[in-house]
């Protein structure tokens, strides 16, 4: 056989494997991963001195923060969003939602921001320690772990959600 047949066997084989689905990669990502997105790397987020803290920006606005958090022996993911009532009023005093040992819940922050915050951008994920994160166009972007999900659409969360502790 020549060198041009050999280099054809080769790519063929090459070809095969991938349509077969017999080629691996040591690449890992979040049992979540959706094909094509972007897997960031999240030292890039870690916080300065933070012990375990990542934070990030969802939008363009120093206020759609999110954060990866140690709580006690494991972990909580929170983003402020507006939130609404649980009574489809309208108003709520919450500001945040966050999936921790108790599932996903509402909750409240002092309105917290953090200038060193980075973006993650539209198409990005951030994973740590089982939290997947994914941001999205247009302030949006969703979190899960295995105790929850929640999805914040244009700045505002959207319930029910996977996983409710609360409404």
């Amino acid at each position: 056989m020549n060198q041009q047949g050999a280099a054809r066997l080769l790519v063929g084989a090459v070809v095969g494997a991938v349509a077969a689905g017999g080629l691996v990669t040591s690449a890992s990502a979040p049992a979540s991963a959706v094909p094509g997105q972007n897997i960031v790397d999240s030292a890039k987020f870690a916080t300065p001195g933070g012990h375990g803290n990542f934070r990030w920006r969802y939008s363009s606005s120093q206020k759609r923060l999110c954060g990866i958090y140690p709580t006690g022996r494991s972990y909580t993911v929170r983003c402020a969003a507006r939130i609404p009532s649980s009574d489809g009023s309208g108003r709520s005093d919450y500001n945040a939602i966050e999936i921790g040992r108790a599932g996903v819940r509402r909750t409240a922050t002092d309105g917290e921001t953090y200038s060193g915050a980075k973006r993650l951008w539209p198409g990005q994920t951030i994973s740590v320690v089982g939290i997947t994160c994914t941001a999205f166009k247009r302030a949006t972007i969703t979190c899960e772990t295995r105790k929850g999900a929640f999805r914040i659409v244009g700045g505002v969360a959207k319930l029910p959600v996977r996983g409710s502790a609360q409404g």
